[in-house]
């Protein structure tokens, strides 16, 4: 069985969240036909203890630490030398050393990166080949947080964009493939390449199923992690431009704000009547079960939305925002509701609360197309494809990887790096996502 290392900037463990959801899930897609061997970046003593768990999947589980005020710093020097701050905040000298010391011992077959960040570990672990999976185009994210930004924050956020567009490019130049969520990132990316391709995202449809709906009144639910800037945007300015008006026409509708870290500026929505913000939840479901509407108001948003596919898994209602359904295969009008100025929120808001029959027949449709479309295992075929042809008939690209990056090994940081051996377990053992 071929050798893959597989490298993510956070410990994708457990799949509660979007940037774990997608790495996990390509993990134990990939376990059936790899020796697999994960390599995650720790930022905190939970990530480490979670790592652990990935050992039911993988033959070893390599841990090293990043992030923190340490990877601030790192992150300002990085960008003192002309590199994104990304770089710097993601570098971890020592882990770097560890996998390239793993890849001496028994070369791999092929190394998977997820994440622009680690990028520069890709690049020097010696391999057959090398796939990149940016799943968003974050240049194009850092150019939003720029354009909505003023003063030294648009300054700090313009350069960012252009570290991280250099990482980008740098990827397609040096890696065998390189993924992105959809055909709507690719496009973004703006780089014509045979090796660039889209892998969409999924959803666990038996774990987000169909649960009755409890009575109560009309409400409204937003899922996400709320310190992620996007969320934070996207729930401050429906609160702001749109909740008070379809307040005064249905006084009895209330909205939840359901997530992990609560930013500030969040939690001082709960102050708003009729909104209350949740912090942390073991589960998500009875939330999104509890709500009549799914409201997802980003105004900045990459990639695919899980939070608008696990809604419509549970056959909600869904209103979303233009970048939040830009990239999914769904037909407004049938399997949701797309709105964006404040009137357009409040016309479609209350023609779902209003309109029982329309409702129901677009909860039914969405069901439907998150079924037909959007489970993992038809979602991950191609890419487990994709790594199969690679890893038995790639070319190795070191000696062009190191060219286009000479420094990748010195630029990563000193700090500590744990290791854990693991032993493979059941495979199909995979715990569900919320």
């Amino acid at each position: 069985m071929k050798r893959l290392l597989f490298i993510a900037h956070r410990v994708p463990y457990p799949p509660d969240k979007g940037e774990r959801v997608r790495a996990f899930h390509e993990i134990t897609a990939l376990a059936g036909r790899f020796r697999i061997t994960v390599a995650a970046l720790a930022h905190s003593d939970g990530d480490v203890a979670a790592a652990s768990e990935l050992g039911r999947w993988c033959e070893k589980v390599l841990t090293g630490r990043a992030g923190g005020r340490l990877g601030f710093v790192r992150g300002a020097l990085s960008v003192a030398a002309g590199r994104s701050a990304t770089e710097g905040f993601f570098r971890n000298k020592r882990f770097l050393q560890t996998l390239v010391e793993e890849g001496g011992r028994e070369p791999f077959d092929l190394v998977f990166g997820y994440s622009s960040s680690t990028l520069p570990y890709v690049l020097a672990v010696p391999a057959k080949a090398r796939v990149m999976d940016l799943v968003d185009v974050d240049s194009a994210k850092w150019d939003s947080y720029a354009q909505a930004a003023r003063g030294p924050k648009r300054w700090l956020y313009t350069r960012e964009a252009r570290g991280v567009r250099a990482l980008e490019r740098r990827a397609v130049e040096c890696c065998d493939a390189v993924l992105l969520v959809s055909e709507a990132e690719k496009r973004a990316l703006g780089i014509s390449s045979e090796k660039v391709m889209s892998v969409g995202n999924g959803v666990d449809t038996e774990y987000f199923r169909p649960l009755e709906r409890p009575p109560g009144p009309p409400s409204l639910v937003f899922t996400g992690t709320m310190d992620y800037r996007p969320n934070v945007d996207g729930v401050c300015w429906f609160v702001r431009e749109v909740w008070p008006e379809l307040r005064r026409r249905v006084p009895e509708l209330t909205f939840t704000i359901v997530g992990r870290d609560p930013a500030p500026e969040v939690r001082r929505l709960a102050e708003q009547p009729g909104v209350t913000v949740t912090g942390a939840v073991p589960d998500v479901r009875p939330y999104l079960a509890a709500a009549t509407v799914a409201v997802v108001p980003l105004r900045i948003a990459r990639g695919i939305q899980n939070k608008i596919l696990e809604a419509m898994a549970m056959d909600r209602a869904v209103v979303g925002s233009s970048p939040a359904i830009e990239g999914l295969d769904v037909d407004v009008g049938k399997d949701l509701l797309q709105a964006d100025s404040p009137d357009d929120w409040v016309r479609s808001v209350r023609t779902l609360l209003d309109g029982g029959d329309l409702r129901r027949a677009l909860q039914r449709s969405a069901r439907a197309c998150v079924e037909g479309k959007y489970s993992w295992s038809t979602r991950m075929a191609p890419l487990v494809l994709l790594c199969k042809t690679l890893a038995t008939t790639a070319p190795s690209h070191q000696a062009a990887a190191q060219r286009a990056y000479p420094a990748c090994r010195e630029q990563a940081a000193i700090l500590p790096c744990a290791t854990t051996g693991q032993t493979r377990r059941n495979q199909d053992e995979v715990p569900k996502a919320s």
